[in-house]
């Protein structure tokens, strides 16, 4: 033992000058990195700090007030921490994980802050280095991404007086190729226009979808690809709200299958709430007397995109008020690339309808009467004697459903000799009544 006491002071001594020469490497090695990035982002892009330390083995570092900036946006960060630094610029840099702390990244037309954002395992892809009149692109539909955890995000929108706020937000397996996941909790959206608008999601997750190659299609082609990855969405409390409710969805769930050219869809809405807009301005719920509907919307759908086709097999709305809807049809000229525009576009080609009624078809003579500034009574019993005395069977069934709605499910059919454009068909059931009308659209309306 005695032995061993002088070496002691040279163990020391290995360790302190071991110790100096791994810290000089890595303050090497984390000195050549910022100025190999530096040349890699451009002579328009600047990256400063306030401190910068390395990490064990020079494979990380830490820096404090961070500041990025090229001509299109401004990352600040109070707090940067990278460890794992592994790869190369023709391999692909890897960085095992990366957070940072009090977050702001300011472009043109928006701004965003957050808490913390933590990535792990980031694949920072091998691209072309910055020229002298452009940035180096930050290529975020070819970054590869184990999993990002972002906490307490706020987006602003001047243009649009937008704000989105969230939580809590996690992606998993983000890449070209990867059936991504995405969990979102409480989201926020508020629209400070006239009247304000406020658009809320207590969770959000969806799994499946392959995000970065989505990100690529909008960058390249403005629009979604049709990706052939089963995915699933799932939506709790989805409230959107003025100076009144407007909307609420207790539960929204979605599944669907794409291949290259189908795909097939089974939507479920629990506990649908839709508000009357008030008396201010009219709404067909104001209308027919309803402060506001509630019920269960359920809707199978295959797509057809080669042929710009949607088969509802079938969509149900059960209400418990008004009454129960089951639609079976076939449409055409769906604008798969801009959904916006079904509308104007949309046809039906065949429709088959059955209404259960609760109440919604006193309601609706009710609205007829008084639009007519007619005693509701006088004018059902009129039209029920119309009606009945008529040559038209589907005019006698519609007679019959109507003198007892409860007892009488009623059945429309639609097949017309062309197809009918979706917005004129309102249009068209109103004149049902003139054979000129019915006959070109094979309408015909039976009680079983």
């Amino acid at each position: 033992m005695k032995k061993l006491y002088p070496a002691i002071p040279l163990l020391v001594l290995v360790l302190l000058v071991g110790s100096w020469g791994v810290h000089h490497f890595a303050q090497h090695r984390l000195e050549a990195g910022i100025a190999d990035f530096r040349a890699s982002i451009g002579p328009n892009a600047t990256f400063s700090y306030a401190t910068a330390r390395p990490r064990t083995l020079a494979r990380g570092a830490h820096f404090t007030a961070v500041t990025y900036h090229n001509p299109a946006m401004t990352l600040i960060a109070a707090d940067v921490r990278l460890g794992g630094l592994t790869g190369n610029n023709v391999q692909g840099e890897k960085i095992g994980s990366i957070v940072l702390r009090d977050v702001k990244i300011m472009t043109q037309t928006s701004s965003i802050s957050l808490d913390e954002v933590d990535l792990h395992n980031l694949v920072l892809p091998n691209t072309d280095r910055a020229s002298a009149d452009s940035s180096r692109p930050l290529g975020f539909d070819s970054l590869v991404l184990d999993q990002g955890t972002f906490t307490n995000m706020h987006l602003a929108i001047p243009a649009s007086q937008t704000d989105v706020t969230v939580a809590h937000m996690t992606v998993d397996q983000y890449g070209m190729g990867r059936a991504s996941h995405l969990d979102l909790d409480r989201l926020a959206t508020q629209i400070n226009l006239t009247p304000t608008r406020r658009i809320s999601v207590d969770h959000i997750k969806i799994d499946g979808p392959d995000f970065a190659s989505e990100v690529a299609s909008l960058i390249q082609s403005g629009h979604l690809i049709h990706e052939s990855h089963p995915h699933t969405m799932d939506l709790r409390k989805v409230e959107i709200d003025s100076t009144h409710p407007m909307l609420q969805i207790d539960h929204v769930a979605t599944s669907s299958f794409s291949t290259a050219t189908e795909d097939k869809m089974d939507t479920t809405l629990s506990n649908f709430m839709l508000w009357s807009t008030g008396t201010d301005n009219q709404t067909i719920l104001n209308a027919f007397g309803y402060d506001h509907f509630n019920g269960n919307i359920h809707i199978n759908s295959t797509s057809d995109r080669s042929a710009g086709r949607v088969h509802l097999e079938p969509m149900t709305i059960e209400s418990a008020d008004m009454g129960n809807l089951t639609v079976v049809a076939e449409l055409d000229q769906i604008p798969f690339d801009d959904m916006a525009i079904i509308p104007e576009t949309a046809r039906i080609v065949s429709a088959a309808m059955t209404w259960e009624d609760h109440s919604l078809a006193a309601h609706v003579l009710a609205g007829l009467a008084k639009s007519r500034d007619t005693d509701p009574e006088i004018y059902r019993q009129n039209l029920l004697a119309s009606l009945a005395s008529s040559d038209d069977a589907s005019l006698r069934a519609m007679g019959r459903f109507l003198q007892s709605p409860q007892d009488h499910p009623l059945q429309i059919a639609l097949r017309p000799m062309k197809p009918v454009n979706l917005m004129m068909l309102g249009v068209a059931l109103s004149m049902a009544g003139d054979p000129s009308v019915a006959a070109p659209l094979g309408l015909t309306i039976s009680t079983p």
